[in-house]
């Protein structure tokens, strides 16, 4: 099983890349899981010609079997990189590749809410008829105070309760992807 980790922001640091990074070290034993960057995908625009950047970054996620998007929120939504990064994807870019995908939908966040809005953001996205994505239902892991949860030296996420839940998600996404796949 080959899964895409979709750090949803182009911020220089960010705890949602923590995150990615952690579910690729936790679940390699697993699946294939490789990182993936939107900072240098250039900002979606209808009348834009997807570029070398765009057609890899379709091509990889034409190539996983399923993606894990993990959102940081900011002012309830998802960040502008990432909406664009999804654009570039979409039926009205002339692609497919979202089409009955395989998404999980994951977040961390400074404060309490784990990036729950944005997180609500971008399943409405996923879910519309210009991406048809086959997100995966009633599973939610909302990592908040995303500096006590994570380790300061090692970057790994540290909260047990966490942790917990992201195991309780990742089976539920493996089990998800594989039935996508059958």
């Amino acid at each position: 099983m080959k899964l895409l980790a979709i750090v949803g922001t182009n911020a220089d640091f960010s705890f949602n890349r923590l995150l990615c990074q952690f579910i690729a070290k936790r679940f390699g034993d697993k699946a294939e899981i490789e990182v993936a960057e939107i900072g240098d995908l250039p900002a979606f625009y209808k009348e834009g010609q997807a570029d070398a950047r765009v057609a890899a970054w379709r091509e990889k996620v034409d190539q996983a079997d399923g993606l894990i998007i993990a959102t940081p929120e900011y002012d309830h939504a998802i960040p502008a990189a990432l909406k664009s990064a999804l654009e570039w994807l979409g039926s009205h870019a002339d692609s497919k590749v979202m089409a009955y995908k395989p998404v999980c939908v994951v977040g961390v966040s400074l404060g309490g809410q784990g990036a729950s809005r944005a997180q609500e953001d971008a399943r409405e996205i996923l879910l519309s008829p210009d991406m048809t994505a086959n997100v995966l239902p009633g599973n939610e892991l909302l990592i908040g105070q995303a500096y006590s949860s994570f380790d300061k030296e090692s970057g790994d996420l540290v909260d047990e309760a966490s942790i917990a839940q992201l195991d309780k998600v990742m089976e539920a996404f493996f089990a998800f992807v594989a039935q996508a796949k059958k």
